[in-house]
């Protein structure tokens, strides 16, 4: 299967937001299920086939305004940074992903593909917002 760009479903999301995975993430992230409300008119990226999904969140202890994304498999997350036009940062990542480092660079990059900045599916008229070719910072 590939990526598709959905609205955030709760029982689909609570599948890959688990209480565990909330632990885990939670030093990295604020809270992406705090509101139900929020949730409703969010979009993500999600591959059933793989069991991954993408989504936009906040950085914990940050003000400023880049946008940042969870990646979460198998109850595992990674957390990069939008650095600058298709160049992207890890700013954590949980232990059982970081030896399928170069699996996850190419799911998120191609979940961004599909979803461009806002993961929503469009990338403007211009193509602003698109990701054609997300590139990674060396952890």
């Amino acid at each position: 299967m590939a990526f598709v760009i959905q609205p955030v479903a709760r029982d689909v999301f609570d599948s890959f937001w688990t209480p565990a995975l909330k632990r885990k993430i939670r030093k990295f992230v604020h809270s992406a299920d705090a509101a139900s409300r929020e949730l409703q008119h969010q979009t993500w990226a999600v591959d059933e086939g793989v069991k991954a999904c993408l989504l936009p969140v906040s950085l914990a202890g940050r003000t400023d305004a880049a946008w940042c994304y969870a990646f979460v498999m198998n109850g595992e997350f990674a957390v990069v940074r939008h650095e600058s036009y298709c160049v992207y940062s890890f700013v954590g990542i949980s232990p059982g992903l970081a030896d399928k480092l170069d699996g996850v660079k190419r799911l998120i990059a191609e979940a961004l593909r599909v979803g461009g900045e806002f993961l929503d599916g469009k990338s403007g008229d211009d193509g602003l917002f698109a990701v054609p070719d997300a590139q990674f910072m060396r952890p």
